[in-house]
C-alpha cells in the first residue's frame, strides 16, 4: 500500500419516446432550491459566454433537442458562416436483400446466402436521440455476419426488440413518471461489456443489453439534490462514476457506484458464479450500490468524465492454462483467490487507476486517484479467508460490503490535482497503466492537450506535480466526443462537430499525431463516434451519430476478412483500394447524440 499526499491547490492550467421533455427535464431539480456554496467559489464562476450560475444550471437541466444541441456546442455553420466547403462523397456500398425471414434484411459483402449460419457474429447497442417531444433510446444492430453474408449497415434487430429499447418497460415499472429521460449511455471499454449503463435526467441509473444479454434490470437513483451531467465506467465494469452538481451545496461532485454482475442470478455462463461486486465482470448487471460522493473543490459544473484502471487484458487464464471463464473460479477457495492475487490472473484485476473530470464552464480538469478503490477490493477479495468472509455480508447498509465511504472513509478516492484547460469539451484516458499512460483533454478550439499522469497510473505515489500537460495536438474544432481505437492502446478517435469530420490520432514516442481524417458530404453534424466490436471477422468500422442529419452512419476503413469462416477478403470502396466506404445509414425521427454497442454473445 502506498502513502498518499494531500491534494494541493489548483495547478495552473413510454413508447417510442420515454416521456415528454416538459415532464422529465426541468429548469431546476425538482423540489430543490439552487443554494449558494458556503465555501469560496472557484476562480471562474461563469461559462465562456458569461452565463450566471442560474443560467448554467438551467442549461444543464434542459433536455429538449435544442438544449442537447446547446450543450454540444457550436456546429459547422458557426465556424463557417460563409457557407460549406467542398466535401467528398464517400462510396456507399450497395445493399442486397436477403430472403424474407432469414435473419437481417440487408447485406453488403459475401454471399450468396447459405443454409448454415456458421460462426455467427453481430454487434448491438443503444442509440440515444433527441426528438421534438423528448429523448428516446432504441436498440440497433450495428453490424452482423451470418449465413455467409456480412451486413455493414445499421439495421433494426431481427430478434429481441428495436424501438423502443426493450428494457424501457422495466425502467418504467421501477421508476414510473420519476424516470426522466436518458442523457447518456456507457460501457466499460477494457473488456467485454454486455450491458450499457443508462443515465437519466432524474438521476436514475439503469441498464440495457442486447438480444442475448439480459440483466436483472437493477436501477438506482441518486439523491434528489444531485443534478447528473455525465457518466463513466471503469475498464471492466467494476465501478461507475457519475458527475453531478450538488444543488444545495452549490458544488461539483462525483458519485461512485459499485457494480455487480452475478452469473448465479442470470445464468450467464461467462460470469462469476457468486456475487462479487466491484470485481471485473462482463456487465450482465445484477446490482448497484452508491458508495458516496467525491467533492470537487475546484469545480462547480462538471460536464464530462473518464475513469480507467491500469489493466485491461481480455484473456482470463483458466485452471487448465487455456483461456477460461470467470465461472471456473470459486473465490471461497484460497487457491482460486491466489490465482488473482499472485498467480496466473494477477494482471486481470486493476491495482490502481484514475479519473479525470472536466468543466467547460470553468475551464478546468480535475484528476482523481482511484487506487484506494482497486486496492481495497483486491485486498478484500483475494487475500485471506477472514478478509474474503467479510465480503459475504452484502447489502444496502453502509457497513455491509461494499462499504460506503461514510462507513469506510479510507477507500474514498482523493482529488490529486486540477489543471487549467480552456473550454474542455471531452476527455479520455489510457486503458493501461505504467509510463505511457496519459489523459487527453479536447478543447472547443480543436486543441487536444495530452497530460502526463505520473503515479496515478501506477502503484507509486500519486504526486500533484507529476500531473502536467506534456504535448498538444490540433484536430477539428469543437470535438464533442473522444473514443478508443480498439486494439490500439494509445489510439483515439474524435468527432469534431465544428468542422464536420472524424479524426484519428495516436500517442507515440515522438508525440501525438493525426493518422487519418474522414469527411463525407452525407455527414452533416457528427457529434459522437464509436468503433464497432467484431467477432469472427477482422475489420475496422465506426458508427457516427449525425445530430442535425437525424441519422447514424457506418464507415469501414480496413480490409474485411471472414477470419473464422473461409478467410474471404474484401477491400474498401468500389475498387477495393479506398480509404473509407460508407456501409449504410439509419434514419431517426430525432437527432442521435450517443452510441453504445457491444458484441452479441
Amino acid at each position: 500500500m502506498r502513502r498518499r499526499r494531500p491534494a494541493t491547490p489548483t495547478i495552473p492550467r413510454l413508447g417510442a419516446c420515454l416521456v415528454a421533455a416538459a415532464l422529465a427535464c426541468r429548469a431546476e431539480p425538482a423540489g430543490v432550491a439552487i443554494a449558494e456554496s458556503a465555501t469560496p467559489p472557484p476562480a471562474r464562476t461563469s461559462g465562456p459566454a458569461g452565463q450566471s450560475r442560474a443560467q448554467v444550471v438551467k442549461e444543464l437541466s434542459d433536455c429538449s433537442r435544442e438544449g442537447i444541441s446547446r450543450r454540444l456546442g457550436p456546429d459547422y455553420a458557426f465556424y463557417h458562416p460563409s457557407g460549406a466547403d467542398e466535401f467528398p462523397e464517400v462510396y456507399l456500398v450497395p445493399a442486397r436483400e436477403l430472403p424474407k425471414g432469414r435473419g437481417p434484411v440487408r447485406w453488403q459483402w459475401g454471399g450468396p446466402w447459405t443454409p448454415k449460419a456458421g460462426d455467427y457474429s453481430s454487434t448491438q447497442g443503444q442509440i440515444l436521440y433527441a426528438r421534438d417531444d423528448g429523448i428516446a433510446v432504441d436498440r440497433v444492430t450495428i453490424i452482423e455476419w451470418t449465413n455467409g453474408c456480412f451486413t455493414e449497415s445499421p439495421e433494426p434487430p431481427w430478434h429481441g426488440g428495436f424501438r423502443p429499447e426493450p428494457a424501457t418497460r422495466a425502467w418504467a415499472a421501477s421508476a414510473g413518471d420519476a424516470l426522466g429521460v436518458p442523457i447518456a449511455a456507457v460501457r466499460g471499454m477494457g473488456g467485454w461489456s454486455n450491458c450499457a449503463l443508462i443515465l437519466f435526467s432524474s438521476g436514475h441509473i439503469a441498464t440495457a443489453g442486447t438480444a442475448t444479454a439480459r440483466s436483472t434490470n437493477p436501477i438506482l437513483r441518486l439523491p434528489a439534490d444531485k443534478l447528473p451531467t455525465a457518466i463513466a465506467v471503469t475498464n471492466k465494469n467494476e465501478f461507475a462514476l457519475v458527475t453531478v452538481l450538488d444543488t444545495v451545496a452549490g458544488r461539483g461532485q462525483v458519485a461512485v457506484l459499485a457494480l455487480e454482475s452475478c452469473g448465479k442470478d442470470t445464468g450467464f455462463v461467462h460470469e462469476w458464479p457468486d456475487r462479487h461486486p466491484c470485481l471485473p465482470n462482463v456487465a450482465v448487471f445484477t446490482g448497484m450500490k452508491l458508495l458516496g460522493f467525491i467533492n470537487l473543490p475546484d469545480l462547480r459544473f462538471p460536464t464530462a468524465i473518464t475513469a480507467v484502471g491500469n489493466h485491461c487484458p481480455n484473456r482470463l487464464n483458466g485452471k487448465d492454462g487455456h483461456a477460461g471463464l470467470l465461472r471456473e473460479y470459486d473465490l471461497a477457495q484460497q487457491a482460486d483467490r491466489d490465482a488473482f492475487y499472485k498467480g496466473s490472473n494477477r494482471d486481470f484485476v486493476s491495482t490502481c487507476g484514475f479519473a479525470v473530470v472536466v468543466s467547460r464552464y470553468e475551464g478546468k480538469a480535475t484528476f482523481i486517484d482511484l487506487q484506494p478503490l482497486f486496492e481495497r477490493v483486491r485486498e478484500a477479495c483475494f487475500t485471506s479467508e477472514e478478509a474474503f468472509r467479510a465480503t459475504r455480508d452484502q447489502g444496502p447498509a453502509p457497513g455491509q460490503w461494499p462499504q460506503t465511504f461514510e462507513a469506510y472513509p479510507a477507500w474514498m478516492p482523493p482529488v490529486v490535482a486540477t489543471l487549467d484547460v480552456p473550454e474542455p469539451t471531452a476527455v479520455i484516458a489510457s486503458l493501461t497503466g505504467a509510463g505511457k499512460a496519459a489523459a487527453c483533454i479536447a478543447a472547443r478550439d480543436g486543441t487536444v492537450t495530452v497530460c502526463a499522469v505520473g503515479g496515478l497510473a501506477t502503484e507509486a505515489p500519486a504526486r500533484p506535480e507529476e500531473v502536467v500537460p506534456s504535448a498538444t495536438l490540433r484536430i477539428g474544432r469543437n470535438p464533442t466526443c473522444l473514443t478508443y481505437q480498439k486494439g490500439r492502446p494509445h489510439g483515439f478517435i474524435a468527432a469534431c462537430r465544428g468542422d464536420r469530420e472524424i479524426v484519428w490520432f495516436e500517442l507515440g514516442e515522438g508525440g501525438p499525431t493525426v493518422s487519418r481524417r474522414l469527411r463525407d458530404v452525407r455527414l452533416l453534424d457528427p457529434v459522437w463516434v464509436e468503433q464497432a466490436d467484431t467477432h469472427g471477422i477482422e475489420t475496422n468500422l465506426i458508427t457516427v451519430a449525425d445530430f442535425a442529419g437525424r441519422k447514424i452512419l457506418n464507415y469501414r476503413y480496413s480490409t474485411l476478412v471472414f477470419a473464422t469462416q473461409g478467410g474471404a477478403r474484401f477491400g474498401v470502396g468500389a475498387d477495393g483500394n479506398a480509404e473509407f466506404e460508407c456501409g449504410g445509414i439509419m434514419e431517426f425521427d430525432g437527432s442521435p447524440f450517443c452510441v453504445s454497442a457491444t458484441n452479441v454473445n
